[in-house]
């Protein structure tokens, strides 16, 4: 039996509420499972793509679908397989909500009312707060949390969730390095061991470089596409972030230096 493709658009086209061209020209497919990153600068339409398959926002031509279910006409059936982190959590910070509150919030969203959480709920959020190594502050309120610690609970509240499809948009972006390792260690992980997919969309690659099976170079239009190194591309690269982009080779694998990221090790 054939497995529908994790993602796939055919002519996609998609504009932002002012009417100018967001995306254009957008044909591609990804298969199921993979662990995917959606990279390219700021403004290159990369949230945009991740608004337009969750069915947020409609395109102006052509159509993408996840697992097989059309974005517009099934976006119900797909918001109930995935779970996203957005860019930026709308938690309101003057809610006294404590960490385990946060992550629970994965697993009782997609139950009906009244939302109980079961020892068995709270057998899974303690272990997904572990995963990030954040356990120890299970009581704590989530506003007195450090940027990085608060961005590594919303990524413990999407492993502690349910569905098929876990959608990171940008979650290492401000982050300190201890977080940064600690959410791309639980990910690599996660998805070893789960039968999950995993899209992750951010400016720079060289973090999650040898976890990703698929890249997809975006720029308003696919510039790119394929397994890390091949989209680690000079020429690539250079038409996308401009002539200061540099590739570094290191143990088998190229990285890129752009304006901003750095280089990331790989022990």
């Amino acid at each position: 039996m054939s497995t529908a493709p994790l993602l796939e658009a055919n002519n996609l086209a998609v504009r932002y509420p002012n009417g100018e061209l967001a995306l254009h020209d957008v044909t591609f497919k990804i298969k199921s499972p993979s662990f995917m990153a959606i990279i390219g600068p700021n403004g290159s339409g990369k949230s945009t793509l991740v608004k337009t398959f969750l069915g947020l926002i409609k395109p102006f031509k052509g159509h993408i679908s996840v697992n097989g279910y059309d974005s517009v006409k099934k976006s119900g059936k797909i918001r109930k397989m995935v779970r996203y982190v957005p860019q930026r959590d709308r938690i309101e910070l003057t809610v006294p909500m404590k960490v385990k509150d946060i992550v629970l919030m994965g697993r009782l969203l997609k139950k009906l009312p009244p939302r109980i959480a079961s020892s068995k709920d709270t057998k899974i959020a303690r272990n997904a707060l572990e995963q990030v190594d954040m356990a120890d502050l299970w009581n704590r309120p989530f506003p007195e949390l450090s940027g990085g610690q608060r961005q590594r609970v919303l990524v413990a509240r999407a492993l502690a969730g349910e569905g098929s499809i876990l959608v990171l948009d940008e979650p290492l972006a401000g982050t300190d390095t201890e977080s940064q390792d600690l959410i791309v260690k639980a990910l690599g992980m996660y998805h070893k061991e789960n039968d999950v997919s995993i899209i992750m969309v951010t400016h720079d690659l060289n973090p999650i470089h040898t976890l990703v099976h698929e890249v997809l170079l975006l720029k308003n239009t696919i510039v790119g596409i394929g397994e890390p190194c091949s989209v680690m591309d000079p020429d690539l690269m250079r038409k996308v972030y401009g002539p200061t982009a540099r590739i570094v080779e290191y143990a088998g694998h190229r990285y890129c230096m752009t304006q901003d990221s750095g280089i990331d090790r790989h022990d």
